[in-house]
């Protein structure tokens, strides 16, 4: 795949397939705290429905099959995602090891092979292999199959629609009744790549992609770094390809859902590879969950610039830059009275914005309540419940149309 030499600089580089964990690194907070926590948000009430029928099947395990594995992201996404429990209660995990009958990840990138192998190999269920499934789902003969297969982070976005179709059949004939299919994407009206959006999907229907955010400014500008195609998708495009795959195999692709993720967040939100307007969101959202370290609030604020005639696009992401602002306006304020001698804190401005009157009254709510603790509670409180406010806000305003970093698809195989 053309991808393979960009991987490998970057794994070269240092800062791709190590499990570091920083405020500029693959594995940084908005990573843990904002993306594998939506993607794990929607897919856990299809998991519990996978792991009731499990239970009520013989007790038998379940089965995941990870595409496009890399370092076993997946799996540690999968094995670390919590189930709903009592606040007293130690262990929330909604799936347990001894849950897990198999958990199967195929790669083409042999040095992401390796990482994966040394981090989670010792586990007896656990296999990582060679597999490229722009080929089609690489299957054993007489192997078994998933209740879920998994892909994180744009993985099918490295496919072109006739090999997803192929893919899609594949599983959709391997997969028993009720598996479910997690579809990541590259959405095709993320913010980060404004730049090349476009009426006509079909006339621009590829990035030119660059894992060019794990370098600083300076190292962008004299390093050569190699690029390589990743399909742009919107719901729409992806339908359509679900509907073709699932007629071949003769059975129905049902979308559960869409979901975008990281609408102001994203990758290359910083870098202005594909966007003219850079700003460092992505790294301060992250300060937000750094301890000990205090983030500069005004550098939080979205300076959304609209693009003349995308009108959907510029209004549900205008929505989301004003609520944003709108609540980090307001957190400076009630940081500024904080110290004061006054008995109540100053209350929000009147909002129709559901999601952003919620999130005004927590933030109200932790800084009253935080009088009298220890510690440096702006720092390792209320910049962290900041952070957990404004994912809110991404996950309630947006309707899964493309317009995040990712496009992530839920489909269920019915038979």
């Amino acid at each position: 795949m053309e991808a393979d030499k960009a991987y490998l600089e970057a794994i070269q580089h240092g800062r791709y397939s190590e499990q570091v964990k920083d405020l500029r690194c693959k594995y940084d907070h908005v990573r843990i705290q904002f993306e594998d926590f939506i993607t794990a948000f929607y897919l856990r009430p299809h998991l519990e429905r996978l792991v009731e029928e499990k239970a009520n099947n013989n007790g038998e395990g379940l089965r995941f099959y990870d595409l496009g594995c890399g370092t076993g992201d997946g799996y540690d996404l999968l094995s670390k995602m919590a189930g709903t429990t009592k606040l007293s209660e130690f262990d929330n995990r909604l799936i347990e090891q001894e849950m897990v009958e198999q958990y199967k990840g195929i790669d083409l990138n042999v040095a992401l092979l390796k990482e994966a192998r040394n981090l989670f190999g010792d586990y007896d269920h656990v296999d990582f292999c060679k597999g490229n499934f722009s080929e089609g789902l690489p299957l054993e003969e007489g192997e078994q199959p998933y209740d879920l297969y998994f892909t994180s982070y744009g993985t099918l976005s490295h496919c072109n629609d006739q090999e997803l179709e192929r893919l899609f059949v594949d599983i959709a004939k391997h997969a028993h009744n009720g598996s479910i299919i997690l579809c990541d994407f590259i959405g095709r009206y993320s913010y980060e790549w404004q730049d090349i959006w476009t009426h006509e999907p079909e006339e621009q229907p590829y990035i030119d992609y660059l894992i060019n955010y794990l370098y600083t400014e300076e190292d962008r500008d004299n390093v050569e770094i190699s690029s390589f195609p990743l399909r742009l998708m919107s719901p729409p495009e992806v339908e359509k390809v679900l509907k073709s795959a699932a007629g071949k195999a003769g059975v129905e692709l049902k979308v559960e859902r869409f979901f975008d993720r990281s609408l102001f967040v994203g990758r290359h939100i910083e870098t202005g590879t594909y966007n003219g307007n850079p700003q460092p969101l992505r790294l301060m959202v992250s300060s937000l969950f750094e301890r000990g370290l205090r983030t500069y609030f005004p550098d939080l604020k979205v300076n959304y610039r609209p693009r003349r005639t995308f009108n959907w696009q510029n209004d549900a992401l205008q929505t989301l830059a004003d609520s944003w602002n709108a609540l980090v306006d307001y957190t400076m304020v009630l940081m500024e009275h904080y110290d004061s001698d006054e008995e109540l804190l100053p209350y929000p401005p009147p909002t129709e914005v559901k999601p952003l009157e919620k999130a005004y009254r927590v933030m109200r709510q932790t800084l009253e309540g935080s009088k009298g603790l220890y510690g440096d509670i702006r720092a390792d409180l209320i910049e962290a419940q900041l952070g957990y406010a404004l994912r809110s806000l991404e996950m309630n305003l947006q309707d899964g149309q493309g317009l995040g970093h990712g496009l992530i698809g839920i489909v269920k195989v019915v038979k």
